[in-house]
């Protein structure tokens, strides 16, 4: 699978991660405080540092927490605590997405706000519907 660089708008952090074959975009108050509108990501990606120097990370749940860059102020990763594995990477962080993946999910949608909609059909799930769903991939 090809590789694709990101990095946030000063550079201090940059990286490569595999190209997506699907995004998904998270509508919860955290998500759109944090990004200034929907959270679109890659899903739980591998990501290769080529430099972390100014990479912070912020916890703000018991479960997550959020990576950014401290000089620019990019909005970056979205990482589980238990499990720094299961990490998203903001696709807007990501050069060269091709135009033929499509957002496939779309997550806490109960919170998402009536002033945007995505065009096209996909999977919607509630905030319950996530914590299931990941509650059980864990079990599995």
């Amino acid at each position: 699978m090809a590789a694709l660089n990101g990095k946030c708008l000063c550079g201090g952090v940059s990286f490569t991660v595999a190209a997506p074959t699907h995004l998904d975009s998270c509508h919860c108050a955290d998500c759109r405080r944090w990004s200034g509108g929907p959270n679109i990501s890659l899903d739980f990606s591998a990501v290769d540092f080529k430099s972390d120097k100014t990479l912070a990370w912020f916890q703000n749940s018991d479960w997550a927490e959020r990576g950014f860059c401290k000089t620019c102020g990019s909005s970056l990763f979205y990482r589980l605590i238990e499990d720094h594995s299961k990490m998203t990477v903001c696709a807007g962080a990501v050069d060269g997405i091709s135009d033929d993946v499509k957002i496939t999910k779309e997550f806490f949608i109960e919170q998402k706000p009536a002033f945007y909609d995505f065009a096209g059909e996909r999977e919607r799930l509630t905030g319950a519907e996530v914590f299931a769903l990941y509650s059980a991939e864990e079990d599995s």
